[in-house]
């Protein structure tokens, strides 16, 4: 796949969104327990839920924050409050339950790393040797949401960096020509027998691909279970609880939005003009797309300039 070289639109992740009850808590974790940095929010305030799908207008807040390398280089988590609609369901914690499965950080310590996040209420999963090269570890935190951790001395002692997105998908066949129209490339593909990971003990039978964006190293990780087999669909509602959606930076929402309508990708609609109040973000448009199994990606015009 060629997606890096190709007229493609997406070039970087700009935020992965965790849906909560409050932002507070969810934002203290990431800042105390990973060393990520509270940049930016947005008020709690009703506005129109369009955007999202939903008729009437929402209320709720988010903020947003960093690793190490700050706004203008590494992806965000875009941690969204939910207030009218409520928050609904529960985070999904079965790895071959289709849809987005864990967000994953790159941190200099797995074991200092594992005991600062249990002491604030994570449960590990699994720690040892990864399939994919390097050490790993997997936790569940308070709220619910799966995190892994992946070893790399080479960071700073105090200091984590955003690493992959986990995708359990329904057939690589189906979802790899989706993600290679938006711009992805291929940068590691293989098989799995062991799942310890994930913390199975028993062998499996799977497919992965690991994916990358043109623009920085954040990477999407997608999994195909072929025994047990992958099952189901990711989250519909946007208010559901656990990681939802990821938005992806363009040069030109519309000219995407049309481009690829015309190549025959359905969205899920038009582009609409969003004002991020609160910020010091310039207005943007913004539309949705899915992947085959309902993974809901965004695209966000930001321009080249605004990053290093």
């Amino acid at each position: 796949m060629t997606g890096a070289s190709k007229d493609t639109p997406a070039r970087r992740f700009l935020h992965v969104c965790y849906c909560c009850r409050d932002t507070g808590p969810v934002t203290a974790f990431f800042v105390d327990g990973l060393a990520m940095r509270d940049t930016m929010r947005t008020p709690s305030e009703r506005s129109p839920g369009a955007l999202l799908g939903i008729d009437g207008e929402i209320e709720g807040s988010a903020s947003f924050v960093y690793d190490r390398r700050g706004p203008r280089t590494s992806p965000a988590i875009e941690i969204q409050s939910w207030v009218d609609p409520p928050l609904a369901g529960t985070p999904s914690t079965d790895p071959f339950e289709v849809g987005v499965k864990a967000l994953g950080f790159a941190v200099p310590d797995l074991a200092v790393a594992e005991t600062r996040l249990t002491a604030m209420g994570s449960s590990l999963i699994s720690s040892g040797p990864s399939p994919f090269g390097a050490r790993c570890s997997m936790l569940v935190d308070a709220t619910g949401v799966t995190l892994e951790l992946v070893e790399n001395n080479a960071l700073a002692d105090d200091a984590t960096q955003m690493h992959h997105l986990r995708i359990s998908c329904t057939d690589l066949a189906v979802s790899l020509p989706f993600y290679d129209q938006l711009g992805f490339s291929v940068v590691d593909r293989g098989s799995l027998t062991d799942a310890s990971f994930v913390g199975l003990a028993e062998p499996v039978d799977a497919e992965y691909a690991s994916l990358r964006l043109p623009d920085e190293p954040f990477e999407v990780l997608l999994i195909q279970w072929n025994e047990p087999s992958s099952h189901g669909r990711h989250y519909t509602e946007p208010n559901h609880a656990g990681l939802f959606r990821a938005a992806l930076g363009v040069d030109d929402t519309r000219g995407a939005y049309e481009a690829l309508t015309g190549a025959g990708m359905v969205f899920e609609r038009a582009p609409i003009k969003v004002e991020l109040r609160g910020t010091p973000v310039p207005d943007m448009w913004i539309c949705f797309v899915n992947d085959p199994d309902g993974v809901a990606y965004e695209f966000v015009q930001r321009p080249r300039s605004a990053f290093r």
